[in-house]
């Protein structure tokens, strides 16, 4: 005996704004059990999307929840809460590093140049006054 197709579990939730517009995951698709292949993590993306931004969450029994608490019914509450909260903290600023001069041997010869940040790229001037980039190069003290 078949199991019957009853529409994914992810469709069936709204975000409330404010205001109270309503935004819903899209979702189309048809299944035999609880969520379309892949659907669970739309469904935690929209409802952590939806903490993000202090929207509650209209549910298929006429009520409204926080994310967190619709994404317990189906055991992944702590990966919303945990999302919630990794995208209200602010990010810190990447370090900015300046290039710094060293003395680096390109084949036998010497010259003074600089060092990219991540250390793979010698940039100097030859005695002809070319500036030259060297993948293979060796710092010297």
């Amino acid at each position: 005996m078949a199991a019957t197709l009853a529409p994914c579990s992810c469709s069936l939730f709204a975000a409330v704004a404010a205001d109270g517009t309503t935004t819903r995951t899209g979702c189309t698709a048809t299944t035999r059990r609880t969520f379309a292949p892949g659907h669970d993590a739309r469904l935690k993306g929209f409802l952590i999307r939806a903490g993000k931004a202090g929207h509650l969450v209209a549910t298929p029994e006429g009520t409204q929840e926080f994310p967190a608490k619709v994404a317990d019914r189906f055991g992944f509450g702590y990966m919303v809460r945990e999302g919630i909260a990794r995208v209200a903290k602010p990010r810190k600023a990447a370090k900015v590093v300046a290039p710094r001069t060293v003395r680096g041997k390109v084949g036998r010869w010497v010259y003074e140049g600089t060092v990219t940040a991540n250390g793979g790229v010698f940039t100097y001037t030859d005695r002809q006054g070319r500036q030259l980039m060297a993948e293979k190069f060796t710092i010297v003290g």
